[in-house]
């Protein structure tokens, strides 16, 4: 997300209240489903792709 523009902050490996308000924004700015939830459809919007 910080390569994206979408957490200006310092990264602290942190899921707080801040990041949570990012992701939310991230969502709807990709109009993907309103939620704080980081799942495979966020990834994937991210550009990025999960492996087991």
């Amino acid at each position: 997300m910080k390569e994206k523009a979408y957490y200006p902050g310092n990264l602290d490996g942190i899921y707080g209240e801040g990041m949570k308000q990012y992701v939310i924004k991230f969502r709807k700015d990709n109009s993907i489903k309103e939620c704080h939830d980081i799942n495979k459809e966020f990834y994937e919007n991210l550009g990025m792709t999960l492996v087991d």
